[in-house]
This record gives structure tokens, C-alpha cells and sequence, in this order.
């Protein structure tokens, strides 16, 4: 009786955890709308702003609304939300040189935040480890060697970490830097033409990594050069862009992309960490998205006479 006294004494002297001003700052589309909700429900305790952004939105606006709204803490949705901080972050204006942020619906984030201590997140690309080592438990044939154009400039990191993941997943990943020959896009666009191949030094190729990014994917070479490669060789293309498998585009073979309701949730629990549990916002980082869902566009994997495992291919989104 004694313990139970002190420990109901304990729980009364505690204060209670005050609610924090929680502004997420995000353009308004229906998939950052299901992150925002998803989160909202998570962190209902705390008090909500949401302060939408237009492409033409400036940083002024910005920093007039978090001077109205002072919020304990920011949620930032897309790369123009980050970029606001970022130049938050460095300006440090008066009585908000504190202030953190979780980021997420960014592209190249952890290259983005590599020198920020001020902002955590969780990256929007599904990595190549996960798209490649999902495919292969979807079809009854090896994967050990993947092709995959990049830029270097951009996306040096995130290759070495994927070539070292899928390394030990007995998976080689010749990345193949398109930036080689030069940045401007007709002589990224011939790298491109000439990379993409069913063999690469002599090695057969298995699958090609998609990019997520529109400076490979420009429009000249999407139509005249990836989409034609995809159609022609016998080799399946690998993505982490849901579309990319429709039949409209008839592009990619397979696709492993964000599960939205899931990105919401993993969002809210780094915030949770650091506004509840007194976690850095430093040392949370910026962590690989954990929800995942898959989608197979069956008439091309057909067409690729890929042997592909029934009680697999049942559990994921098909197109056909």
C-alpha cells in the first residue's frame, strides 16, 4: 500500500506534458494530404497548423507565419517546405533560432540535410536495396547483377551505401555514372542511350534501376530513349514510381513506392521523439522509409518470360 501511495504521489508532483504547436508546412495534393491526416491522428495531443504553399510561395511568407503562429515545431512536406528551413535555419532570426523540423516527401534529403542539426527525416525514395531484393522474392530466377544509371553529383552516396547493401544480398550493382561525358543533358541523354543494354563489360545484365530523378529522366529521353530501351530489351526495369507499371506507360516491370499511410505514421514517431522524449533532432537523422507496397505490371513481366512466384504476386497490386 505503501509503494502504491508513493507512486500515485509520484504521478501527481509530475506535470503533465503540455501540448506543442505543431506547424506542417506542404503544398496540397491528395497524397501529402493522407501523410498530414495520418500524422495529425498520431500527434493528437498537439496543437495543429496547417500552413499550405504555393510553387510560387516565397520565404518571407514563410517566416511572416511562423512569427504569427511562433510553433514549437515544423513538419515539412516536399523540397520547397525544406528549403524554407533550411534558410530559417541559417538566418537564425530573433526568438526562433531553435526551432527543429522532421522532413519527409523530399527528394535526396539525407544529401539535402547532411550539414543541418536542426531538422531529421525520413527519406521519400524507396532505396535500390529494397526494390531489387523485393523483385527478386517475386520471381523464380537469380538476380545478381543490376544496371543502374545515376548522377554522381547528386546521388555519389546513396549508390556506394546501395552497391554495399546488395553486396551481401550476393547482388552487384554496376552503377553507371551518366554525368561521365559531361552535365548538360544531350550529353547526358547519349550516356544514357548508350549505357542501357541487356549486357554491360561483358556481364549479362539481370534488371535496370529507374531513377527518381527528372534530370535523367528529362523529357526527350523518357520518351525517345526509356521508354524505347524498356520495350525493346528483355530486361526487366526496376522503379520505385508507381505510374511507371500502368498500362498507360507500360514502362517499368515492377515498382516498390511509399505506402503513404505508413510514411505518416514514421513521420509522427521522430516527432514524437523529439518534442516527448527529448531526443536530438541531430541524432535522429534522416531514416529509410520502412512502408513499402509493390506493384507488378503482369503483361510485361510476361512478355519477359519471367517466372514469377503465385503466392507472391497474390499479395501485391497487379496491373495487367
Amino acid at each position: 500500500m505503501q509503494a502504491l501511495l508513493i507512486g500515485m504521489l509520484s504521478l501527481l508532483l509530475t506535470p503533465a506534458l503540455s501540448a506543442a504547436t505543431l506547424m506542417t508546412v506542404s503544398f496540397d495534393s491528395a497524397e501529402m494530404r493522407v501523410v498530414k491526416e495520418t500524422m495529425a491522428r498520431d500527434l493528437k495531443n498537439h496543437h495543429h497548423i496547417d500552413l499550405v504553399i504555393q510553387k510560387n510561395s516565397e520565404y518571407e511568407q514563410f517566416l511572416s507565419a511562423i512569427q504569427k503562429h511562433k510553433p514549437d515545431f515544423l513538419a515539412l512536406l516536399d523540397n520547397k517546405a525544406v528549403n524554407f528551413m533550411r534558410k530559417l535555419e541559417k538566418e537564425q532570426p530573433e526568438g526562433f533560432a531553435s526551432i527543429q523540423g522532421a522532413a519527409t516527401m523530399a527528394l535526396n534529403l539525407r544529401n539535402i540535410l547532411q550539414d543541418s542539426k536542426r531538422i531529421c527525416g525520413v527519406h521519400y525514395e524507396v532505396p535500390a536495396f529494397t526494390i531489387i531484393t523485393r523483385f527478386r522474392s517475386l520471381i523464380q530466377r537469380p538476380i545478381s547483377t543490376v544496371l543502374a544509371p545515376y548522377r554522381a553529383s547528386e546521388f555519389d552516396w546513396m549508390m556506394g551505401e546501395a552497391r554495399q547493401q546488395l553486396q551481401k544480398e550476393g547482388i552487384e550493382l554496376i552503377a553507371v555514372n551518366v554525368e561521365a561525358n559531361g552535365r548538360d543533358p544531350a550529353s547526358i541523354n547519349r550516356l544514357v542511350e548508350k549505357t542501357l543494354s541487356d549486357e554491360h563489360g561483358g556481364r549479362k545484365i539481370d534488371a535496370i534501376l529507374v531513377p527518381a530523378d527528372n534530370v535523367i529522366l528529362n523529357r526527350e529521353a523518357f520518351a525517345n530513349v526509356w521508354l524505347r530501351k524498356a520495350r525493346s530489351l528483355k530486361v526487366p526495369f526496376l522503379c520505385n514510381i508507381e505510374k511507371f507499371t500502368s498500362k498507360d506507360f507500360d514502362f517499368c516491370t515492377f515498382a516498390a513506392w511509399p505506402d503513404l499511410v505508413a510514411l505518416g505514421h514514421q513521420l509522427a514517431e521522430q516527432i514524437t521523439e523529439a518534442l516527448e522524449n527529448g531526443s536530438s533532432v541531430a541524432e535522429l537523422g534522416v531514416d529509410y522509409i520502412i512502408g513499402v507496397q509493390e506493384t507488378m505490371n503482369l503483361n510485361r513481366a510476361r512478355s519477359l518470360e519471367l517466372p514469377l512466384r503465385a503466392d507472391r504476386i497474390e499479395a501485391i497490386h497487379r496491373v495487367e
